[in-house]
C-alpha cells in the first residue's frame, strides 16, 4: 500500500565498504513490510546478482535517461569527474557511469509507487567513489551550481571504524569493492581515507540541502536500538508523507 497522501519517501544509506549498509537496508525493508508499508528498491534490477548482459543493458538505459532528463547537470558532473584526477580513463568512465546510474535510481526512488524507496548505492555513495582515489571537489562544485532537487529525503549514514570494516572485508567471499583488491596495509589506509571522505560528503550534503534529514547509525554492532530508531524515523516520515527535521 501507499502510506500517506504525500509523495514517495526516498531513503539513501551510505557508508564505507564493510559498514553493513546493504544488510541494514535489507533489514529495514523487511521490517517496513511487517509494518504494512510498500517498499521499493529501485536499484535491485542493477545489482551484482543480475546477469551481466541484462545488468549492463539496464545501466546503459539509466545513463541515457539521466542525460535526457538532466542534460545540464549531467554535462557539468562529467566535466567535474574528468577534472578530478581519476587514476586512468577506465576509472573516470566507471565513475561517470556510476553517477549517471545513481541519478536515475534517485529519480525513480522519488517518484516510485511505493510508500518508501530504499537505495544503498545512491548519489552520495557515487560521490564517495569519485573522491576515494581522486578529488571530488570539482564534482561538488558542479552540483552546487546546478539546479535540482535533493537526491534523497533521508540520508542514513552507517559509520564504522576502518579496522572493523577491514576485518569484515577480509571475511567476505565476494569481491565487489575496489578496496578489497588492495593489499591489507593499503586497504586499511584507503578505508581510513574513505571514512574521512564520508564525513566531508555528509557535511556538504547537509549544507547543500539543509531542509533534509541526516540520521546516523553505529555499524559496529547489530544494535537493536539503532534498528528501532531508524525504523521509527522512516515510518513516521512515510506516514506523514514528508520528512520533518
Amino acid at each position: 500500500m501507499r502510506a500517506g497522501a504525500g509523495p514517495a519517501l526516498s531513503v539513501e544509506l551510505v557508508g564505507i565498504p564493510g559498514s553493513g549498509k546493504s544488510r541494514r537496508a535489507r533489514t529495514l525493508a523487511a521490517r517496513l513490510g511487517d509494518r504494512g508499508f510498500a517498499v521499493g528498491q529501485p536499484q535491485a534490477p542493477l545489482g551484482p546478482s543480475v546477469p551481466t548482459g541484462p545488468r549492463l543493458a539496464r545501466k546503459a538505459l539509466a545513463c541515457g535517461a539521466t542525460v535526457a532528463t538532466e542534460p545540464v547537470t549531467a554535462a557539468r558532473v562529467v566535466r567535474g569527474v574528468l577534472r578530478s584526477g581519476q587514476p586512468g580513463r577506465g576509472q573516470a568512465l566507471g565513475r561517470i557511469v556510476q553517477w549517471l546510474v545513481a541519478e536515475d535510481v534517485a529519480a525513480r526512488a522519488a517518484r516510485g509507487p511505493c510508500a518508501v524507496n530504499l537505495v544503498d548505492e545512491g548519489l552520495v555513495q557515487a560521490l564517495w567513489s569519485i573522491g576515494l582515489r581522486a578529488d571530488v571537489g570539482p564534482v561538488l562544485a558542479a552540483l552546487d551550481d546546478a539546479p535540482g532537487r535533493a537526491p534523497a529525503d533521508l540520508l542514513v549514514v552507517v559509520r564504522v571504524p576502518p579496522e572493523v570494516a577491514l576485518a569484515r572485508l577480509a571475511a567476505r567471499a565476494s569481491r565487489h569493492s575496489r578496496t578489497q583488491l588492495l593489499d591489507e596495509p593499503e586497504r586499511l589506509a584507503e578505508l581510513e581515507r574513505g571514512a574521512r571522505l564520508l564525513e566531508h560528503l555528509v557535511e556538504w550534503w547537509s549544507r547543500r540541502w539543509p531542509d533534509r534529514v541526516v540520521t546516523t547509525l553505529d555499524g559496529t554492532d547489530d544494535d537493536a536500538a539503532d534498528h528501532e530508531r531508524l525504523l521509527e524515523t522512516v515510518c513516521t516520515s512515510a506516514a506523514a508523507g514528508r520528512v520533518s527535521g
